[in-house]
């Protein structure tokens, strides 16, 4: 055997030893994905077994391979040399920590927050901690829905939040007179009971110390999940997500701000993305994701892509590059490149090109449909994420983080089964200083020339944007058609503006904004979507030059505009999809319908003096953001766009919809209209939502013709 082939198998190795680890120890986590308390508490104490063996191993060089003794983890065999115990380790302490944060049952946090606090007391394993407090870069954790529902609370609240505007109030709520209003009390920092305990509320409570590693209990922690107390309806949302998915990810912390939208949408994206209904595998699936989430510079998206490609037996040759992929499923990256950049020049010629070619090479007509509807579905999150600043999950690259520094790029867990890489933390300074050159001077002019100040540090309210908010609110009351429960109008408390110049809320019962920790420190000074991989091995950046990131121009670009009377989503998109991937077209449209119609009957605040319905201002950002990708809708009266939208509000949606990387701290903050956190989220959504939409029209026509 020679040298080349001892290296290979060596490799082989090792990835099927970490392939095997890796499955374990998702198998022994999975325990956790359940509503019973316990069956929690026996995978909590399986768990703890395990990682007192690791620790072992570790602080015992000469321990053979870890196994468990104890009867509670008896089927858990773990079997590695003394180099992976410590990496090994590192993953289970990361899977503790988001957990410890994010898991939706108060007793497995508690559980893991002592658990790692007696590890960093009694032992020298170097423990990492959470990067972020919040899940977005913009909105700070007490605007974010908790972890634990009202339904337990002294005084019941109900929480208000946009739905469909047939549905003034959820379906869970207790009380739905009271307005949802931000936690004032210290005490009040303290989450509630978890529903799901049993009555005597024992928790387990461990702390690991050294050498004996036994298990004593632990006082309590504060467990501060958000400030914005969550309807059981949110709350059994987010149950859900963690059961089927195993995390409660950022981007659905962001997204609970619109539970009925997002009931839709998790089904919608499973259904695309993770499902096994049409003829492409998960893995090309996953792995065209990858390629759209590098096209639009999304390092949020890219990662959590990256580790279900990993998962579900994806080759990690692949992630070298479009260089290292079948050249099928590289020959997409040309219709990924002008969907995103300027899809208006898409020609029948491009999807002829995937149609022909050799056996194995060629696209069909089904598996281009589908195709079309991940990258449609892509795009769009790409825009919601970059938009609401989404952070690193907690356990992957840049959500933690090793003290003493801060500021030191460990790999994360999304890393576990790829191939061994030079990993640079300088990377995004090195190997995209091109891509960073080229928009430097645009970002130099963003700072400077419309935040205001923002970018050097000043946070300001304008008083133009109050202004146009006023006067958007005036407008949108003098054109209300609808009728709005009586009850709610009781449940509302007003709004004062005076004299036209300063606009008061109450703020009683607003908390002052805290002073940060030193450990919170990092996310005043990151900057979002840190690019720490090289995403350029994923685009066909021979493509970037003919095709620019631009918005339409009528009068001076060559392309035809998209007329939606000819072709459109509900009455042709919807049908073509259905036929290869049924059901999945109708999905989508009741996933359109519910994110341009959701409301909660307000705007810049929840206590205003009267209802205000929003669908003008909905419709004019939903047919702008489709007018930029030049769609047009015969009977919309875009005359009515400028009315509700200035001019800093169309650059943002310019942005956010064709150049979404590009979104910083000061474009959130300067959307050029005073929104509330959520309504801002809810902007986002719909330029993402009619970025997709119209992504889909433009492909699946073209394929519908071909």
């Amino acid at each position: 055997m020679n040298q080349e082939e001892s290296t290979a198998e060596i490799i082989r190795d090792s990835r099927a030893s970490q392939l095997q680890s890796c499955r374990q120890r998702i198998a022994l986590f999975k325990g956790l994905q359940v509503d019973n308390y316990e069956d929690r508490a026996t995978a909590l104490e399986k768990i703890i077994q395990v990682v007192k063996s690791y620790i072992r191993s570790s602080l015992s060089p000469i321990t053979t391979s870890p196994t468990l003794s104890d009867h509670s983890a008896t089927d858990y065999t773990i079997q590695c040399d003394d180099d992976e115990y410590s990496q090994q380790l590192f993953y289970f302490l990361l899977t503790i920590l988001r957990l410890s944060i994010s898991c939706p049952y108060s007793d497995v946090r508690q559980t893991f927050r002592d658990l790692l606090t007696g590890l960093k007391e009694t032992t020298t394993i170097a423990i990492p901690q959470a990067k972020y407090n919040s899940p977005s870069y913009f909105i700070p954790l007490i605007d974010i829905f908790s972890l634990e529902s009202n339904n337990s609370t002294f005084q019941q609240t109900a929480a208000l939040y946009p739905r469909s505007s047939n549905l003034s109030f959820s379906p869970w709520s207790c009380n739905n007179s009271v307005l949802d209003e931000p936690l004032t009390k210290k005490d009040d920092c303290c989450e509630q009971e978890d529903p799901s305990m049993p009555n005597e509320n024992i928790k387990p409570k461990f702390i690991m110390t050294k050498p004996s590693l036994s298990i004593i209990s632990a006082s309590s922690q504060p467990d501060f999940t958000g400030g914005r107390p969550s309807d059981e309806y949110v709350r059994q949302m987010m149950i859900k997500t963690f059961t089927d998915e195993g995390r409660l990810a950022n981007l659905f912390r962001v997204l609970s701000f619109f539970p009925t939208f997002f009931e839709i949408y998790h089904v919608t994206y499973t259904k695309i993305v993770k499902g096994n209904m049409g003829p492409l595998h998960r893995t090309w699936k996953s792995y065209i994701g990858l390629m759209v989430a590098a096209e639009q510079r999304c390092q949020y998206l890219f990662s959590n892509i990256k580790i279900e490609f990993l998962y579900n037996g994806g080759d990690p040759n692949w992630l070298r590059g479009l260089d290292y992929v079948p050249h099928k499923l590289r020959k997409i990256s040309v219709l990924i490149s002008k969907l995103a950049r300027q899809p208006w020049k898409l020609e029948s010629e491009d999807i002829q090109q995937l149609l022909s070619g050799g056996i194995g090479d060629s696209w069909s007509r089904g598996e281009l449909v589908q195709a079309t509807l991940i990258i449609a579905t892509f795009l769009g999150l790409s825009s919601f994420i970059l938009g609401c600043g989404i952070t690193p999950e907690i356990d992957m690259t840049c959500g933690f983080y090793l003290p003493p520094d801060p500021r030191h790029i460990a790999e994360g867990i999304e890393n576990e089964l790829d191939l061994p890489t030079c990993f640079s933390e300088g990377l995004d300074n090195n190997n995209n200083n091109n891509w960073q050159h080229q928009h430097q001077h645009e970002k130099e002019d963003g700072y400077f020339s419309s935040d205001h100040g923002i970018g050097l540090g000043v946070t300001t309210v304008q008083q133009e944007d109050i202004n146009h908010t006023e006067q958007l609110i005036h407008t949108l009351k003098s054109k209300k058609t609808c009728t709005v429960k009586e009850q709610l109008l009781e449940s509302l408390e007003k709004i004062k503006i005076q004299d036209g110049t300063k606009m008061t809320i109450p703020t009683h019962n607003t908390p002052p904004p805290a002073e940060p920790k030193e450990k919170d420190l990092v996310t005043t000074i990151d900057q979002p979507n840190k690019i720490y991989d090289d995403l350029n091995l994923f685009v066909d950046t021979s493509q970037h030059e003919s095709i620019e990131l631009q918005i339409f121009d009528q009068e001076n670009d060559q392309a035809m505009e998209f007329m939606l009377g000819e072709y459109c989503w509900e009455d042709h998109g919807c049908d073509l999809a259905n036929h290869y991937l049924p059901g999945i077209g109708d999905d989508l449209v009741q996933e359109f319908t519910e994110a341009i119609s959701i409301t909660d009957w307000s705007i810049f605040h929840p206590v205003v003096e009267d209802v205000v319905d929003t669908s003008p201002l909905r419709y004019a950002i939903w047919y702008y953001t489709q007018k930029i990708m030049g769609v047009t809708k015969e009977d919309y009266n875009y005359s009515d766009i400028p009315t509700y939208l200035n001019d800093r509000t169309t650059k943002y949606i310019q942005t956010l919809c064709m150049s979404p990387s590009k979104i910083q701290t000061n474009d959130w903050l300067n959307i050029g209209i005073s929104l509330r956190p959520e309504e801002k989220c809810h902007v986002n959504l719909l330029i993402a939502s009619a970025r997709k939409q119209a992504v889909l029209c433009y492909g699946l026509c073209l394929i519908s013709e071909v």
